[in-house]
């Protein structure tokens, strides 16, 4: 099983014991081999319950350990998490009266937006599988009704812009003729009385 697998279940101990040793190593001791810090994100994401102890002394470094892991992720050039005005204000904290409420007040907190988080998170998955044959449907039919739109657009106003038929052009033409040669009757005729005139 690999170490990113982990999970409480599949552990006979409630609790999983680290041991960290002076070579800043640490041994899990449920599974007998070394592990780094990615292994311990790893058995939190997992929700494995686990301590670190110090191989040497027996004390409890968890926290340490954790505090450790949280410094190296805020220390990426681009994954912070806690905001530089919340970094002051914690730090104001520290020695104030009232600092033992904070501890239970930021586990609420953070414990009610992960619940957001999951809820949303279902929330969107839902409506995508139940919503993938709809959304499909929707969008033929828009498409489909957009096409319409297009071609009586172009019924309506290509029909102006387009030239005459080849038919309609012979068609009109006897009737053109007609008129050029009832011109050039009346054109002969008026010459003809001007000659006369001019004898």
């Amino acid at each position: 099983m690999s170490k990113t697998d982990l999970k409480q279940d599949d552990l006979n101990t409630d609790k999983v014991v680290i041991k960290k040793y002076a070579n800043r190593r640490l041994y899990d001791t449920a599974q007998s081999k070394y592990i780094v810090l990615q292994d311990v994100i790893d058995f939190i994401n997992n929700g494995v319950d686990f301590k670190i102890e110090d191989a040497k002394s027996g004390e409890d470094i968890t926290r340490t350990i954790l505090n450790q892991i949280i410094f190296e992720q805020e220390t990426q050039p681009s994954d912070f998490l806690f905001p530089l005005e919340f970094q002051k204000q914690l730090i104001r904290m520290y020695g104030e009266t009232y600092v033992g409420l904070l501890p239970d007040f930021l586990t609420q907190s953070l414990s009610m937006f992960a619940q957001e988080r999951n809820k949303m998170t279902q929330a969107w998955q839902d409506v995508m599988a139940q919503g993938t044959e709809t959304f499909f449907k929707q969008s033929e039919a828009l498409a489909k009704q957009n096409l319409e739109l297009f071609q009586n657009s172009l019924s309506m106003f290509g029909a102006a812009a387009m030239p005459p038929k080849p038919d309609d052009q012979n068609k009109e033409e006897p009737k053109d003729k007609t008129d050029l040669e009832n011109m050039q009757a009346q054109l002969d005729a008026l010459q003809a009385q001007i000659r006369d005139m001019s004898e």
